[in-house]
């Protein structure tokens, strides 16, 4: 880590910021709370969010209202996964300081089974923890953004339905998002394949040089142990209208792992987008995910700690 890296980390957490913990790599984490917020009364602690994301909204050129974010309601959603990511997961973030201003691709692995806590995580890391904090916009799988309450929620913080022309919007006014090239298919994985992952899809390369976004891998470890995927019985998934229907030992409830986020430098694809450049350009990005999450791994003391 270069000495202008370990400035940008120590610069990211100010006073006042409802910071997560920090951790640039090679150093021991260190817990930040602003001393004014460690046990805010909810009014302070809503506002405090909601300033963030009012500045987060202005890095975009285009209102982010178009895809269906709300302000108000999404200052109440972040203040749950605020309260998980700081709290009960107590999520350790590493090399948030590699997040570049302006458009960025975040390619992540998928591991939460029922609840999309690993997507949350990042999204609140993106928000509390990016110097400028940043506002994500998830993409979506279609079949949820249809639903009628999970897809308003969705909406609601940013998210919208993953497919390519309203992905290139938001990057060429200057947004961030996230996307899970595993797709669904990530969600119906067993425990034993763990961290394994599959094959990716090749959307977010195309769209990387349409717009020139760079891309920022991000590895996600702690999301499959959080709920371990016992079944995942076919009738369940007729009936809730759902691609997969995990039932894991605490239903719906998460285990409290400890979260940790590991954000890759980011990776430039240019030139023309023949098969063979999208196939490297897919192939590195996995290639530099693999090697994220095994370093996430191999250094992880302990799943709960």
């Amino acid at each position: 880590m270069s000495a202008a890296g370990a400035e940008r980390s120590d610069v990211a957490i100010q006073p006042g910021r409802l910071t997560g913990v920090v951790q640039t790599p090679g150093a021991s984490p260190v817990q930040r709370p602003a001393p004014a917020l460690r046990r805010p009364r909810l009014s302070r602690f809503r506002g405090d969010i909601r300033d963030l994301l009012a500045r987060a909204r202005r890095l975009e050129s285009a209102e982010p209202e178009e895809y269906g974010f709300d302000l108000d309601t999404a200052s109440w959603l972040y203040l749950i996964t605020t309260s998980f990511y700081r709290w009960y997961f107590r999520t350790q973030v590493f090399g948030i300081e590699h997040l570049p201003r302006g458009p960025v691709i975040l390619v992540a692995n998928h591991g939460s089974h029922v609840l999309s806590w690993d997507g949350a995580n990042i999204l609140t890391a993106c928000l509390l923890d990016a110097d400028p904090p940043r506002l994500v916009h998830g993409m979506g799988g279609h079949r949820l953004m249809e639903l009628p309450f999970l897809g308003r929620v969705a909406s609601r913080i940013g998210a919208v339905d993953g497919r390519r022309p309203a992905c290139t919007r938001i990057l060429e006014h200057g947004g961030v998002v996230l996307t899970f090239p595993e797709g669904i298919k990530a969600l119906a994985r067993p425990f034993r394949e763990r961290y394994q992952l599959l094959q990716f899809g090749s959307g977010f390369v195309h769209v990387a040089l349409a717009t020139g976004a760079p891309i920022v891998p991000v590895a996600v470890v702690g999301s499959e142990e959080e709920a371990p995927m016992l079944a995942n019985p076919g009738w369940i998934q007729r009936l809730t209208r759902t691609p997969v229907a995990p039932i894991t030992p605490t239903l719906v409830v998460p285990l409290p792992v400890r979260y940790r986020l590991h954000f890759g430098t980011p990776i430039h694809v240019r030139g023309p987008a023949t098969p063979d450049r999208v196939a490297d350009g897919v192939a590195e990005v996995r290639d530099a995910l693999i090697a994220l999450l095994a370093r996430g791994l191999r250094t992880r003391p302990n799943i709960f700690f």
